[in-house]
């Protein structure tokens, strides 16, 4: 949902800049079809975990490990335009705390209080999520994880890599719309 608002964001900048819409169609972008892939076994993976059909372990850890060789190919192809690059940063950060700790991205119990989506760190069950862990004191590079609270539209806790991804996916609509890198 927050990569989906970020596009509308970079869609109305887009048009208040004067840019076209009908250039944001992604022809300037090598292998198009690659994270469309990528985004699908993460949707095929969540829905399975979540629905307790298989849980986090080496099957999801191969699935998450093929999601991201396939950003990385696709950020490679397109490694000309700055904002693939900084998407790429960003899923590069995200890689880095989930396999790291594991195989799942660490949230820090505090800021997902702070984000309203517990009463309290009493309350949380995060293992119901199944690709998550809250951060504790064995958390490597916990700083990468899921720590900034946000209160827009709903209730998320982000990681610094959805920051740069969302820079990046704002920064490539304004530019497309605007028929430039």
């Amino acid at each position: 949902m927050l990569f989906i608002l970020s596009a509308i964001l970079g869609i109305i900048i887009g048009l208040l800049l004067k840019g076209d819409i009908k250039r944001l169609d992604g022809s300037d972008l090598k292998g198009i079809y690659i994270p469309i892939i990528a985004f699908s076994i993460e949707i095929v993976l969540f829905t399975l975990v979540r629905k307790g059909i298989i849980e986090r372990g080496l099957i999801t850890y191969i699935f998450y490990l093929l999601q991201f060789i396939l950003i990385f190919i696709f950020a490679y192809l397109n490694r000309q335009n700055k904002a693939i690059v900084t998407i790429a940063i960003g899923f590069l950060l995200n890689a880095l705390a989930i396999f790291l700790n594991g195989g799942a991205m660490p949230v820090n119990p505090d800021s997902a209080v702070a984000a309203g989506l517990y009463p309290s760190k009493d309350n949380i069950n995060i293992a119901k999520e199944g690709l998550y862990v809250l951060q504790n004191e064995k958390t490597l590079f916990w700083f990468l994880g899921d720590i900034i609270p946000v209160k827009f539209i709903r209730s998320y806790v982000v990681s610094i890599g959805d920051v740069f991804i969302c820079i990046g996916v704002i920064y490539y609509i304004i530019k497309s719309m605007k028929g430039a890198e």
